[in-house]
């Protein structure tokens, strides 16, 4: 189900370009360290391992020799299984090696239409894997731990959950950007951290969380480091970096680079007090509200057109407007269902309910051949005089490959 999955098209980031600052006549290099990032855009977005690489050369540390491997969408699942970063890891000795799973955890869960953390099943395994890898490839494994939705901040939880327990489980460090990240929407509102579709990071978000892996793998403050920072860029339609072009990677006023340094470096020290690892429970996937209880159902009282939102797809489809027109019918009650999506990319849908039932103070009936080619049930109860309200459920996939939408309808009668 790409076209209800999160991120960009596939596209994958070649190996980058080093940059080596000059070595003064007579002075020995020091030994660079390198680091493999393994993620998807949300690495290659502003090119994060270029502002590091930027970073750590301005801060006087160890030359830092950067690399990615990051097609869009990808889950850890994806880079065990296929690509180059097994090769890759396999092909080069590597001090670090960074890892980031896709921005939900490898799962497509919608509740009312936003993307929501549903678990990390598919995540825990691959993470362990690559762990595993990456140490017995001599390198140090860091779980590039990322950040909550604009318009879901309370996922942050779930995600610090995921990866904090299995850094503490499977023997991984972490860089935690997400940390950091909240801490910044919460005392700095007026800084934009996202890029325009609310999940990306902007060009500060990145230079957040190369911050962060800057504290993380020096263990330095990277307080007074340079705001403005220029390299090579990636292109977004393709994916990949452009090394013969250089361009403004980031560029923010002194305050707010200052404010995003010193929530890198607190971040990682939080970290650091805490033994490595913060010790947090898992999050269970949220879930919709019960249904209320209900008026008794009465065909004749619920006779006529309702009509209303439904919130149950993401955008560009949220909300549909939802009508139900209901009418006894020799003793039986029968119904009709029409969706409008408001998108020229999504035919309107009206289709007669076989299967629409009454028992008790409960609605049901289903539209087999929905949107996205889902089969989505409905459920309803009679809230009042004038309004029906209920919930509605579809999936699709593998287990490890699973859509699921949750959502809720509204409904008052014309």
């Amino acid at each position: 189900m790409r076209k209800l999955r999160a991120g960009l098209g596939a596209g994958l980031c070649a190996l980058l370009f080093f940059v080596l600052p000059a070595i003064p006549a007579g002075q020995e290099p020091p030994r660079p360290v390198r680091i493999l990032f393994l993620g998807n855009s949300y690495t290659y977005f502003n090119n994060l391992p270029e502002i590091l690489t930027k970073l750590a050369e301005a801060g006087g540390q160890a030359r830092v020799e950067a690399a990615m491997i990051a097609p869009g969408g990808w889950r850890l699942k994806d880079h065990w299984e296929k690509g180059e970063a097994r090769p890759t890891l396999q092909a080069a000795a590597w001090d670090v090696v960074a890892l980031q799973d896709q921005s939900t955890l490898g799962l497509n869960y919608y509740l009312d239409g936003l993307v929501r953390i549903a678990g990390d099943q598919v995540f825990r395994p691959f993470a362990e894997k690559w762990i595993a890898e990456i140490r017995g490839a001599g390198a140090t494994p860091m779980l590039y731990l990322t950040w909550a939705r604009k318009a879901t901040p309370q996922d942050q939880a779930a995600l610090t959950s995921a990866y904090m327990r299995a850094a503490k489980d499977f023997g991984a460090r972490v860089a935690p950007v997400g940390l950091a990240w909240e801490s910044l929407r919460r005392d700095q509102p007026g800084l934009e951290l996202y890029y325009a579709d609310g999940s990306h990071p902007s060009a500060a978000g990145s230079y957040l969380a190369a911050c962060v892996f800057y504290a993380a793998v020096f263990h330095r403050s990277p307080e007074g480091l340079p705001a403005k920072i220029s390299g090579i860029p990636v292109n977004l339609e393709t994916a990949k970096p452009e090394p013969e072009r250089t361009a403004v990677l980031v560029d923010l006023a002194a305050d707010l680079a200052q404010a995003v340094q010193r929530a890198a470096w607190n971040a990682c020290q939080e970290l650091d007090r805490a033994g490595g690892v913060l010790d947090v429970p898992a999050v269970p996937a949220p879930e919709l509200p019960p249904l209320p209880q209900g008026e008794a159902l009465d065909a004749a009282e619920i006779e006529g057109t309702w009509a209303g939102d439904l919130s149950f797809y993401p955008p560009p489809f949220l909300p549909a407007h939802m009508e139900l027109a209901l009418r006894r019918e020799a003793g039986a009650l029968k119904g009709r269902l029409t969706l409008q999506y408001h998108s020229s990319r999504q035919p309107d849908q009206t289709l007669d309910l076989d299967d629409l039932r009454a028992e008790g103070n409960e609605l049901r009936f289903s539209d087999p051949k929905a949107a996205q080619n889902l089969a989505i049930a409905f459920r309803g109860v009679k809230a009042g005089a004038d309004e029906l309200r209920g919930r509605a459920d579809a999936s699709q996939g593998s287990p490890e490959a699973t859509v699921r939408l949750c959502g809720t309808w509204r409904l008052r009668r014309k």
